[in-house]
């Protein structure tokens, strides 16, 4: 499990809710590194993807949820 520090130094600037939702994953901070950059279209920085975890594919589609609710809101 990853804690809340290592969470934000991955993700950035990101809402405690979000922190908490990505820290229930679960998931390593190796997994949160590949859904950081597949989320980010930064997938040239040496980071093997590979294929992703079930789990973090589910974190993904739930981040991107999250995402899209907060860009119908603006």
């Amino acid at each position: 499990m990853t804690d809340y520090s290592e969470i934000k130094r991955i993700f950035g600037d990101i809402t405690d809710h979000k922190a908490a939702e990505i820290e229930g994953s679960g998931l390593s901070a190796a997994e949160l590194e590949k859904v950081a950059a597949v989320l980010s279209g930064d997938t040239d920085h040496g980071i093997e993807i590979g294929h992703l975890s079930p789990e973090a594919q589910d974190l993904m589609a739930l981040l991107r949820q999250d995402e899209d609710a907060w860009d119908d809101q603006r």
